[in-house]
C-alpha cells in the first residue's frame, strides 16, 4: 500500500498505517472529527476533556485577535494559532507565549514581496529567481546563493515578514481560529525586537490608522486621477510607486494590488499624495455618460449608497446578498418597469443606465423623479435587510459610511 494519503473511487479518505501517528491502535469509535472552517480535523480524542494538550477553537466574532494573543502570552504557551478567513489562512507560532514565526498563504505576505518592500531587492531580481523556487529550494537560500542579499538582510526580512503578517490579522472581524498547544520547531524562527505586548499595541494602533484611511477612500472602486504638478515635491519611494500607477483607469483597489506595498502602506502613500494635491478621486469607474446623456448626480449618489450596502454584505454576510437582490425580482407594481433587467455587477454597482432608460420609457416627462422614487424605495429596503443581519460593529461602520454619502445628496 502507498505511504501517502489517497482518496478511494467512492470519495473516502484512506490513511495508510505509517501515517496514523497517535491514531494508530485506536478504536475508530474513540475518534472524533471536528470541522475547522472548510477543513476537517481527525483526532484521537472523541470525548470532552480527554485531549492531552488543550485545543482552543472558536469564532473571531466572539474573540478578536488581540484577545487571543493576550491569552496565549499570559499563559506562556507553546503552539500555533491559525486564523481562517475568506481567501486567507495565517498562522502564528508561539514559544513560551512569544511570537517567533508567522506564515500566510496571501501573495503580498510572501518573503520576496517583503524583501522588495524593505528595499533589499528589485522586482527584476525577484523575477529572475521566482521560477527556481520549489521543493528543497527556498527563496532565501537562492537569493543568498546568487549573492542578491546578505544573511543579515534575510534575517531582517524574515522578521519584517513575521510582523507584517501578524499586524494584518488585527483587521480580521469574521472567521475562525484554532490554537493547538504543542512543542514548536525553532528551526527558521526569529527573535523579534518587540515583546508580544508591544506587538499587540502596534497592531491595535495600525488597525485604528487603517480605519481612518478607510474613511479617506471609502469606495475602493473609485478611480484615481493625477493632477498637474504646480510645485516640485521630492516623493519617497512608496509615493513614487503609487503616483506612477495612477493612470485615470485603475481603481483604488487595483492600484493597491499592483503596488505590492501592502494595504496599509499603499493607503498611507495615497493619503499623502491626496493631502499635497497630487491626485483627484473620481467616485466610480462606471462611465457617467451614456446614450441618454449624463446621469443626474442624485442618481449617482444612490448608486454609491446601494453599492456600499452590497459590498458590506458581500464581505460580512455573503449569504445575505440574495436578500437585497431579491427586491429587483419583485419591486412591486409601481416600480416593476423601472427595475426591469436591472442588476448588480461583480463590484456591487447597480446598472443605472438601464434603470434610467426604463424610467424614461415609463415616464418621459419626468424620468428623474420616477427613477429617484424607485431608488429611494430600493435603498430603504436594502438598508433594512443589511441592518437586520449585520453584527453591531459592522452595522455601525456601514451606517457611518452611508451617512457621509447621504450628506452630499441634494435631491
Amino acid at each position: 500500500m502507498s505511504g501517502n494519503l489517497s482518496v478511494t473511487p467512492k470519495g473516502d479518505l484512506l490513511i495508510p498505517k505509517n501515517m496514523l501517528g497517535k491514531l494508530k491502535g485506536k478504536d475508530p469509535a474513540e475518534m472524533g472529527v471536528t470541522r475547522l472552517y472548510d477543513d476537517l480535523l481527525l483526532t484521537a480524542h472523541a470525548q470532552p476533556g480527554q485531549r492531552a494538550k488543550p485545543l482552543l477553537f472558536g469564532d473571531l466574532r466572539l474573540f478578536n485577535v488581540g484577545e487571543l494573543m493576550a491569552l496565549i502570552s499570559s499563559m506562556h504557551k507553546d503552539g500555533s494559532l491559525t486564523l481562517l478567513v475568506p481567501h486567507a489562512r495565517k498562522t502564528m507560532i508561539f514559544s513560551g507565549g512569544k511570537i517567533v514565526y508567522a506564515s500566510s498563504n496571501v501573495e503580498d505576505d510572501r518573503l520576496g514581496e517583503v524583501l522588495w518592500r524593505q528595499g533589499y531587492l528589485s522586482l527584476d531580481q525577484l523575477s529572475t529567481v521566482h521560477d527556481l523556487v520549489g521543493p528543497g529550494r527556498k527563496l532565501g537560500s537562492l537569493l543568498m546563493e546568487k549573492e542578491m542579499i546578505t544573511p543579515r538582510q534575510l534575517y531582517e526580512g524574515i522578521k519584517s515578514q513575521v510582523l507584517e503578517i501578524v499586524y494584518s490579522t488585527f483587521h480580521f472581524r469574521r472567521g475562525e481560529f484554532l490554537f493547538a498547544e504543542g512543542k514548536v520547531r525553532l528551526k527558521g524562527t526569529v527573535r523579534l525586537d518587540m515583546s508580544t505586548q508591544e506587538v499587540m499595541m502596534e497592531g491595535i494602533q495600525r488597525m485604528e490608522e487603517m480605519t481612518r484611511l478607510d474613511e479617506l477612500f471609502p469606495d475602493r472602486g473609485s478611480i484615481l486621477l493625477k493632477r498637474p504638478l504646480q510645485v516640485e515635491v521630492d516623493l519617497d519611494e512608496p509615493g513614487r510607486v503609487m503616483f506612477g500607477l495612477i493612470d485615470g483607469r485603475r481603481s483604488v483597489s487595483q492600484i493597491i494590488e499592483a503596488s505590492h506595498l501592502g494595504e496599509l502602506d499603499a493607503l498611507k502613500a495615497l493619503a499623502k499624495l491626496r493631502r499635497i494635491g497630487f491626485l483627484d478621486v473620481r467616485e466610480h469607474a462606471v462611465e457617467d455618460e451614456s446614450d441618454l446623456g449624463p446621469l443626474p448626480d442624485v442618481l449617482k449618489a444612490y448608486r454609491l449608497l446601494l453599492r456600499q450596502i452590497h459590498q458590506t454584505l458581500a464581505a460580512e454576510v455573503p449569504e445575505s446578498v440574495a436578500r437585497v437582490e431579491a427586491f429587483l425580482g419583485s419591486p412591486g407594481p409601481e416600480y416593476e418597469r423601472v427595475f426591469a433587467n436591472v442588476g448588480f455587477d461583480d463590484s456591487g454597482m447597480l446598472d443605472m443606465d438601464t434603470l434610467y432608460r426604463n424610467a424614461r420609457a415609463a415616464q418621459a416627462d419626468s424620468p428623474r423623479e420616477l427613477a429617484l422614487a424607485a431608488l429611494r424605495s430600493f435603498y430603504d429596503y436594502a438598508q433594512f435587510q443589511a441592518m437586520d443581519v449585520l453584527e453591531d460593529d459592522a452595522c455601525d461602520q456601514m451606517v457611518s459610511k452611508l451617512r457621509k454619502i447621504r450628506s452630499r445628496i441634494k435631491e
